[in-house]
């Protein structure tokens, strides 16, 4: 587990800077001081995205200056990096494509055109589908989604040698490269597309991330957390979770039952306080009965990994800090200074990066972890 470290040892944060390419080439000052605000925002569930918002327009000549210019056409690669002034301060935060424009003429002040676009993995979403993967790992899954897209993946050899081989893993109806997308974030790896260097084919890169190790940041309220706002909730807790199949071959039914006590729960509460948090929805049940289920082992594996699933969202959060580049999707981060109940460590399932002219600042996505 590494070491949550203080945001601000050895660092500083005044002086917040961007860079952008297009195709593969540096913007000049000529563009670069007419940007107005560069966002990034990621997620667990969904594809990288970005937006930039630039001036449009020339005052001196009384002409728009990139609306009608195919600088920033839908379909080319745009790179956007973040971080602050100095050497190595720099971070990718996406390499993507432009898929929208969207000009604004106001009634007063400017014409702006906002210049958005996605991930460069949104081209391989073809289709949505099901399927059941069994006593695999995960860089054997993303072989096997490659070659259902085509795709050659490129894996790291020591990671995947110390990867957990999974009994069953169940892809419910979900994009092939959305689910590869979910696995590497949950890993704390990278997944992007890149060029071969000998034959110059695109392939997958599935494996820890190649830019630095994954950092875990302290935040501490009223200093480095801005704002927080943690949400205990019992809604959609259940107490217990059963699977049920049917064995066609020795026809008898399969059923397995997971309760609480199979899973980590969450310590949060003082002392007493979660015996009677999990009271409130105790009674509460879900079955599932529409998965292919060929064993009781496959069907006790689904309803503990399904009962734990329900379990990690029982303590969500929202909050914001000071900009922080490394602070991703899949990364993790112990927050203090909120009492016993809500401080702890908290899994970041999204952030939104943005510089614009109040500074560069996060705000994130969590949920809380076991202790």
């Amino acid at each position: 587990m590494a070491e949550p470290i203080p945001i601000y040892r050895g660092q500083d944060f005044y002086v917040p800077t961007f860079q952008l390419k297009l195709q593969g080439k540096p913007q000049g000052q000529e563009v670069v001081r007419d940007v107005l605000s560069v966002a990034y925002k990621d997620s667990l569930e969904q594809f990288d995205s970005f937006e930039i918002t630039i001036n449009n327009w020339d005052a001196d000549a009384r002409a728009f200056k990139f609306v009608d210019d195919d600088l920033f056409d839908p379909g080319k690669e745009v790179e956007l990096w973040m971080g602050y002034y100095g050497p190595d301060r720099l971070r990718r935060m996406i390499r993507g494509e432009i898929t929208s424009l969207r000009p604004t003429f106001p009634a007063g002040g400017p014409p702006t055109l906002a210049i958005s676009g996605l991930n460069l993995l949104h081209r391989l979403r073809t289709k949505q589908e099901s399927h059941a993967y069994e006593n695999l790992t995960d860089s054997e899954i993303a072989e096997q989604i490659g070659g259902r897209l085509g795709l050659e993946v490129r894996t790291d050899d020591t990671a995947r040698a110390n990867e957990e081989r999974y009994r069953y893993l169940f892809q419910d109806n979900q994009y092939d490269i959305l689910f590869l997308w979910g696995r590497a974030r949950s890993l704390g790896y990278d997944l992007f597309v890149e060029e071969d260097p000998d034959t110059g084919a695109s392939r997958l890169y599935f494996g820890p991330t190649v830019n630095l190790e994954r950092t875990t940041y302290r935040l501490s309220w009223g200093k480095s957390l801005i704002q927080f706002q943690p949400n205990l909730t019992t809604a959609n807790q259940v107490g217990e979770v059963t699977v049920r199949g049917w064995d066609a071959e020795n026809k008898k039914k399969i059923e397995y039952t997971a309760k609480r006590s199979e899973i980590k729960t969450k310590g949060v509460g003082a002392e007493g306080g979660q015996a009677a948090i999990e009271a409130s929805f105790n009674q509460r049940k879900e079955v599932i009965a529409d998965r292919p289920i060929h064993s009781e082992q496959e069907a006790k594996t689904l309803a503990i990994e399904t009962l734990e699933r329900i379990a990690k969202d029982l303590v969500k959060g929202s909050g914001a800090t000071v900009g922080l580049p490394d602070l991703r999707a899949g990364g993790v981060v112990e927050i203090d200074g909120l009492g016993t109940r809500f401080s702890g460590r908290y899994f970041i399932t999204a952030t939104s990066h943005a510089i614009a002219d109040g500074g560069y600042q996060v705000q994130f996505e969590c949920r809380m972890e076991e202790v």
